[in-house]
C-alpha cells in the first residue's frame, strides 16, 4: 500500500512540473512577443512626435520659441516612455496606461486554485501513508514469533530492581536534605526575630530602670555630613542604635546580644569609639557609647551559643577608663519578648 501512494506522489509531482513547466513557457513567449511589438510601437510613436516637435522647434515662424504645442509633444513622449515601465499610469485621472492587469488577475486567482487542490491531495496521500505506518508499528509481531526469529523479550534482572531501588533511595535523601534545609533556614529567621524583639525589650528596659524618659529617645542616628571628615583614618558610615542628649553629655547607644560578641564585631565596636572619640575631641564635648550586651533566654538547647562578652572588658578596658565607653547586662526573658509583642500588637489595635 506504501508503494502504491508513493507511487502517486510521484505522478503528481511529475504532473505539476510538467503540466505547470508547458505552461509557463507559452506565457512566457506569448508575453515575449507582445511586450516586443509594443516597444517597437511605442518607440516609433516617440520619434514621430520628437521630429514634430524639432520641427515646430527650428523651422515654424518664429524660431527657437517653446510654445503650448512643443510642451504638449514632449510631455506626449514622456508618458510613452513611462508606460513602458509601469503597469498604470493615471496623469490627474484623465491619461491612464493600463497593461492587462486585469487578466493577470484572473490568471493569478487560477494558479491559486489549482495550488490549493493539489496541496489538498497531497494532504490526503501522506496522512494515508503515516496512518499505515502508526497501524504497523502498534501492530507488533507476537512473541512466539520473536522466538521463531531467535529473539525473545528481555526479562527484568535483580541488578535492574537494586539499580531503581538505589534511585528511589537518592530521591528520598535529596527530598529529605532540602526539607531540613529549609527547616534550618525558618528556624534562622525565628532566631533573628526574636533577637531583634529582645534588643527592643532591652532597651525599653534601660529607660525604665534609669532615670531619663525615654521620650527623649532617638532611635538609629549617624553623623551629619559636616563630620565625615573628622576622622583621618577612615571614612566609614556607622549608624547607632540610639542617641540622647542631655545638658552635660552625649550618649550614643549600641544594643547587641551577647552571643553577637565576636572578634570581627570588635572591630565594629572600635570605628564606633573612633568616631565618637573624634567628635569629642571636634566639639570639645563629652560624648560617649553606651554598649548594652543582652542575655537572651532563647527558645530551645540549638539556638544557645557561647557568651563571649566578657573580652569587651579586656580588649576596651582603657576607654571604659576614659569615660568613652559605657557597658549594661541586661536579661531578657521569653516571657518579656511575648508581653512585648502583645503590646504593641495592642498598640496596633
Amino acid at each position: 500500500m506504501a508503494h502504491s501512494h508513493l507511487k502517486n506522489i510521484s505522478e503528481i509531482f511529475a504532473y505539476i512540473s510538467g503540466a505547470g513547466l508547458v505552461q509557463q513557457l507559452d506565457k512566457a513567449q506569448a508575453s515575449l512577443r507582445l511586450s516586443l511589438f509594443v516597444r517597437w510601437l511605442i518607440a516609433i510613436v516617440a520619434l514621430a512626435i520628437s521630429i514634430m516637435a524639432f520641427l515646430s522647434f527650428f523651422l515654424a515662424e518664429p524660431k527657437y520659441q517653446i510654445t503650448t504645442g512643443i510642451i504638449t509633444l514632449i510631455a506626449i513622449v514622456v508618458v510613452l516612455i513611462l508606460s513602458e515601465s509601469f503597469n498604470n499610469l493615471s496623469i490627474g485621472k484623465i491619461l491612464t496606461l493600463s497593461n492587462e492587469v486585469k487578466k493577470k488577475d484572473t490568471e493569478k486567482e487560477t494558479v491559486k486554485t489549482e495550488n490549493k487542490e493539489l496541496r489538498q491531495e497531497l494532504f490526503k496521500i501522506v496522512s494515508n501513508i503515516q496512518q499505515s505506518q502508526v497501524n504497523n508499528t502498534y501492530n507488533a509481531p507476537s512473541d512466539e514469533w520473536l522466538k521463531a526469529l531467535g529473539v525473545v523479550k528481555s526479562e527484568d534482572s535483580p541488578e535492574d530492581e537494586q539499580d531503581e531501588q538505589e534511585d528511589q533511595d537518592e530521591i528520598k535523601r535529596a527530598v529529605q536534605h532540602l526539607a531540613e534545609r529549609e527547616r534550618s533556614r525558618e528556624k534562622s529567621r525565628e532566631r533573628s526575630q526574636n533577637r531583634r524583639k529582645a534588643e527592643q525589650v532591652a532597651l525599653n528596659k534601660y529607660f525604665t530602670q534609669s532615670s531619663i524618659p525615654q521620650s527623649e529617645l532617638i532611635q538609629r542616628v549617624e553623623f551629619s555630613g559636616s563630620f565625615d571628615e573628622i576622622d583621618p583614618i577612615m571614612n566609614r558610615r556607622v549608624v547607632f542604635d540610639g542617641y540622647l542628649k542631655s545638658v552635660t553629655n552625649e550618649r550614643f547607644i549600641e544594643v547587641i546580644p551577647n552571643t553577637n560578641a565576636s572578634f570581627m564585631y570588635y572591630d565594629r565596636l572600635y570605628v564606633m569609639l573612633n568616631k565618637i572619640h573624634f567628635y569629642r575631641e571636634a566639639k570639645k564635648i563629652n560624648a560617649d557609647l553606651l554598649l548594652i550586651i543582652v542575655d537572651i533566654e532563647e527558645l530551645d538547647e540549638e539556638s544557645k551559643r557561647p557568651d563571649r562578652s566578657e573580652r569587651v572588658f579586656d580588649f576596651f578596658q582603657p576607654a571604659i577608663s576614659n569615660k568613652l565607653l559605657k557597658v549594661e547586662h541586661l536579661k531578657v526573658s521569653q516571657k518579656e519578648i511575648e508581653e512585648f509583642e502583645d503590646n504593641g500588637q495592642q498598640r496596633l489595635l
